[in-house]
C-alpha cells in the first residue's frame, strides 16, 4: 500500500511502458495509470494501471496493480521485493488462500528505479485504516451479521496460513537466520535491529525495556512453528460478499508460533476501537469470542496470549515511530510524535492493565 510520504504514481508510466515492451516482450503496450488506493496502509507502494498489448493476433487488457518498495524515508529497514513474491507465489500454489494473481516480477531497477511486482487486479472491497472501518466506510454500515462473517472469515485466513505445511510448500524462505535459530529468536533479533536502526538520535528507553522483557519472558517451550502472515489483520483482505477474494501484504512475512499473527490481529482491533475511544462493530465478536473462534478452526488451543500481545503492541509501537518521523518529514501533522503516540499508548496500557514493567 502506498507510503506515507513523498508518493507520485505518474513516474512509473514510462518505465511501466517499457517493461512490458522490453522486458515482457509485449507489443502495441498501452499503460493508464489510475489513483493509488489511499485509505490503507504505511509501508510499500502501489500502482492501479491498466495495460493494453497485442497478443495472438488480438487485443489484450489487463488491469493491474505494481508493488514496489517506498522511496525516500522507510518504515522498515529493508524490502524484500524477491522474497514478497516468492512467499505469494508458492502460498497461492497450495489453494489454502487466495491471492491475486501474480504477472511478473524483476529485480532489475532500469525500468522504475527499484524492483517490482505486477499482479492482476482483484475488485472487492476493503476494511479502511484511514480513517478506520470502526469509524466510517463501508463495514460501518453493513449490517451486523455481515460485519461478523467479514470478521470470523479474516480470523479463518489466518488459520489457513497457519495451516500450510511450509516445508513442503518451499516457505522456508522465510527462515531468517541470520536473526537467530528459531521463530521468536528471528522475530525477536529483527525488531532489535530494526529500533536500533530506526530511533535516530531520539533514545526510546521505553521501547529498549519492553523489548529486553520480552525475550527475558518469551514462551518456553516455544510453540511449533508455521507461516506468519506478519501484517494479520482484515485490512489486508479484500472481500467480496463478506468473503476473502484476495489476501495482501506479505512484507512482514516470517516464521513463527500461530500466536503472533493472531495477537496482532486482535491488538490491529483493539487499536481501532479502545484506543481511539469508539465502539467495536456491533457484529464482531469481542475478543475472547474471536480466539475461541480461532481455535474451533484450528481444533487448538493457543494458550494465554498475553507475552504475544505484548509482542503484538511493541512491534506496532516501533513501526509507529517510524511513521511518525516520515510524516514529521513531510510536514503533515498528526498529532503524534515518535516519543508520544497512540501506539506506545496502548503499550503502555496493556502493560499496566496486566500488571508488566512499572
Amino acid at each position: 500500500m502506498p507510503s506515507s510520504t513523498g508518493f507520485v504514481a505518474d513516474r512509473f508510466a514510462e518505465g511501466l511502458d517499457r517493461w512490458l515492451r522490453e522486458g515482457c516482450g509485449l507489443t502495441d503496450v498501452g499503460v493508464a495509470l489510475e489513483d493509488a488506493p489511499a485509505a490503507t496502509g504505511h509501508s510499500s507502494e502501489t500502482v492501479l494501471f491498466d495495460a493494453t498489448w497485442t497478443a495472438d493476433g488480438g487485443p489484450t487488457h489487463r488491469r493491474l496493480v505494481l508493488r514496489t518498495a517506498p522511496t525516500g524515508h522507510t518504515v522498515f529497514p529493508t524490502y524484500d521485493l524477491r522474497l514478497q513474491h516468492s512467499v505469494m507465489e508458492r502460498v497461492a500454489a497450495t489453494g489454502a488462500v487466495p491471492i491475486p494473481n501474480l504477472f511478473g516480477f524483476t529485480e532489475d531497477v532500469e525500468w522504475i528505479g527499484s524492483p517490482f511486482i505486477v499482479m492482476d487486479r482483484v475488485d472487492g472491497q476493503v476494511p479502511p485504516d484511514r480513517l478506520p472501518y470502526t469509524m466510517e466506510g463501508w463495514l460501518l454500515a453493513e449490517t451486523p451479521e455481515f460485519q461478523r462473517r467479514v470478521q470470523t472469515s479474516g480470523l479463518e485466513t489466518i488459520a489457513a496460513v497457519h495451516a500450510i505445511d511450509w516445508r513442503a510448500a518451499g516457505l522456508d524462505v522465510a527462515d531468517a537466520p541470520e536473526y537467530g535459530t528459531t521463530g521468536l529468536d528471528q522475530q525477536l533479533g529483527f525488531y532489535e535491529y530494526f529500533l536500533e536502526w530506526g530511533r535516530g538520535d531520539h533514545p526510546q528507553p521505553r521501547l529498549h525495556q519492553v523489548a529486553a522483557w520480552l525475550r527475558h519472558h518469551r514462551p518456553d517451550p516455544e510453540p511449533d512453528p508455521v507461516l506468519n502472515w506478519g501484517d494479520a489483520r482484515i485490512g489486508n483482505i479484500i472481500f467480496v460478499n463478506g468473503s476473502p477474494a484476495a489476501v495482501l501484504d506479505w512484507e512482514m512475512v516470517t516464521l513463527g508460533p500461530p500466536q503472533v499473527d493472531l495477537a496482532w490481529s486482535l491488538l490491529l482491533e483493539r487499536f481501532f476501537t479502545v484506543e481511539l475511544g469508539v465502539p467495536q462493530l456491533p457484529g464482531f465478536l469481542d475478543h475472547d469470542a474471536a480466539v475461541a473462534h480461532y481455535e474451533s478452526v484450528t481444533h487448538s488451543s493457543v494458550g494465554d496470549l498475553t507475552w504475544y500481545t505484548i509482542w503484538a503492541a511493541y512491534r506496532y509501537a516501533v513501526v509507529m515511530m517510524r511513521i511518525c518521523q516520515a510524516a514529521a518529514l513531510d510536514g503533515v501533522d498528526m498529532g503524534q510524535t515518535e516519543d508520544d503516540n497512540l501506539a506506545l499508548a496502548m503499550l503502555n496500557n496493556l502493560l499496566a492493565e496486566n500488571g508488566l514493567i512499572d
